[in-house]
């Protein structure tokens, strides 16, 4: 897989959906003013609705891999088949999504990543997520991630247009 769109600490404005930056608010008022939301704020209840169908909840375990706690409906049907329980380092062609889930965890940041989507079985070839630490400095317990899947490319987002010049004769 190939990461086309990789932001640390993206702002609302660089999220491809309604439902990524419903709860990246949600994150933002969790954390208060700490770096990080702590897990006791992951609350079923209290979640955008519009962001479970489309959310994953990964663990961080020993070595850095992450295991798939939930995973939403929509997520489900999008890339054609259930990942629930499994390791992310199990999935075929997740190399790069590992990668950046190691990132988000060591750094304690939030990430923004999108690109296509080889390691989905489903008819979507493409994805953006939003992955947002849950936990205390220096120990995450959780990375929720909210999905969007499409058929085209993402657009990357602070990618500014080629600049041209134009000399005078």
């Amino acid at each position: 897989m190939d990461l086309h769109t990789f932001i640390q600490d993206p702002s609302a404005e660089d999220l491809a959906s309604d439902a990524q930056r419903a709860m990246y608010e949600y994150w933002q008022t969790a954390r208060n003013d700490s770096q990080l939301a702590p897990k006791s704020t992951l609350d079923p209840v209290e979640l955008p609705r519009q962001c479970l169908p489309l959310l994953a909840v990964l663990e961080p375990l020993e070595g850095n891999d992450f295991r798939i706690r939930i995973v939403g409906t929509g997520v489900r049907s999008s890339i054609g088949r259930d990942i629930t329980g499994q390791l992310v380092s199990q999935i075929k062609g997740a190399e790069d999504f590992l990668d950046c889930l190691r990132q988000c965890c060591g750094k304690e940041s939030t990430y923004y990543a999108g690109g296509p989507a080889s390691w989905a079985s489903g008819r979507q070839e493409f994805f953006t997520s939003l992955m947002l630490p849950f936990g205390s400095p220096g120990h995450i317990e959780r990375i929720l991630i909210v999905f969007k899947f499409t058929h085209h490319m993402p657009a990357s987002p602070r990618k500014s247009p080629p600049q041209v010049s134009v000399q005078q004769a």
